[in-house]
C-alpha cells in the first residue's frame, strides 16, 4: 500500500509523512527516515508533527532522527 501511495505522487508531503509512519510501525527504519526527510524538506509542519507523533517512536533512537 505504501508503494502504491508513493507511486501516485512521490513528492506529496502528506503521502510521504504518512508512509514514513507506516514504515516506522513496520520497523523499516531506513525507508521511514527517507520519507520523513523528504516530507520535512517541503515544510516545517511535518517537523512539528514528527516531534510528537507516537507512530515514529521506533525512529527516535536512530541518530538520523535527531536531524529532523
Amino acid at each position: 500500500m505504501a508503494r502504491r501511495a508513493l507511486a501516485i505522487d512521490p513528492e506529496e508531503t502528506s503521502i510521504l509523512y504518512n508512509v514514513a509512519c507506516v514504515y516506522a510501525l513496520l520497523g523499516r527504519t531506513e525507508e521511514a527516515l527517507n520519507c520523513l526527510r523528504k516530507a520535512i524538506e517541503h515544510g516545517t509542519l511535518y517537523k512539528n508533527w514528527a516531534a510528537k507523533d507516537s507512530d515514529l517512536d521506533s525512529l527516535r533512537s536512530d541518530p538520523s532522527f535527531r536531524h529532523y
